[in-house]
């Protein structure tokens, strides 16, 4: 059983937007925040061999004004279970319906499209603003029939979506295989055939003969930026890129750099603190 490490701590309910942007440059895998009393508590969860990140985690908590500030070992099956149990089934926007327990399904109101997405380490459940921004481009722009890539795929949620819009090829693209194989886990459990292509490796390897129609990307900036000129190759002339994972005070330096890269962005989303770009070639 994998240990994991984990900093529990109190902090103002004002932080809660800073904390987010905080937890995009930390080295962690995931954090948990539940209200009380008007204030948060909160538990960062990191892989056991990055204990030397921890005094950096502790640093930053408390700069955002953290109290109790604690550090112990915990076991993957237990924080994972715990999260399980409080997961419930919820709709994302009009026609999606995400079920996080693919073993025991809640049947989707509305004629909803059903993804059973388990929560694991790879990222992105469906619970993720970033996340659910782009399933909500996704009811908005052509979907069917279409070719996708799905860059960063995780859990392949993404993928998944719009292969159950229609779809008439999908590739989810992942640099890191564990990732890729909790998407085949994911695309296995799903209560329709929803057929995705999954592959561990960079937009690179794809070579520049390739061409999709939709390419969506849900990754930070930071990881996006070495990947414009693949991206731009990539799609086609006619084509969409959806690109989230952006914090709104991030939306200005990113459409700069987008165009740079002979990108038109077209539209907005935003939800919470979060936006995700529609962007076509120039």
């Amino acid at each position: 059983m994998s240990e994991y490490l984990t900093v529990t701590c109190r902090l103002p309910a004002a932080t809660e937007e800073a904390l987010a942007s905080a937890l995009e440059r930390w080295p962690v895998l995931g954090c948990q925040v539940e209200e009380s009393s008007g204030e948060l508590d909160v538990t960062v969860y990191l892989r056991a061999e990055q204990v030397g990140a921890l005094a950096g985690v502790r640093q930053g908590l408390a700069g955002l004004g953290a109290r109790n500030v604690a550090s112990a070992h915990f076991a993957e099956q237990d924080w994972l279970a715990d999260y399980r149990r409080h997961a419930i089934p919820r709709p994302i926007g009009s026609r999606f319906w995400l079920d996080p327990s693919p073993s025991r399904p809640t049947p989707p109101p509305d004629r909803r499209l059903p993804l059973l997405i388990e929560p694991r380490q790879a990222f992105g459940s469906g619970s993720h603003e970033s996340t659910q921004l782009v399933l909500l481009v996704l009811e908005d722009v052509p979907v069917a029939g279409r070719s996708v890539l799905d860059v960063g795929t995780g859990s392949g949620v993404l993928a998944l979506a719009a292969r159950a819009l229609g779809a008439g090829w999908a590739l989810g693209l992942d640099r890191d295989a564990e990732a890729v194989w909790v998407a085949r886990q994911t695309v296995a459990v799903q209560p329709r055939r929803l057929p995705v292509a999954l592959f561990a490796g960079t937009t690179a390897a794809l070579g520049r003969r390739a061409s999709f129609d939709l390419v969506l990307v849900n990754l930070l900036p930071v990881e996006v930026q070495p990947l414009l000129g693949d991206l731009h190759a990539l799609l086609a002339m006619d084509g969409l890129l959806v690109l989230s994972g952006l914090m709104a005070d991030q939306q200005a330096a990113a459409e700069a750099e987008l165009a740079r890269a002979g990108f038109l962005v077209e539209r907005a989303r935003e939800l919470h603190e979060w936006v995700a770009l529609v962007c076509a070639r120039r």
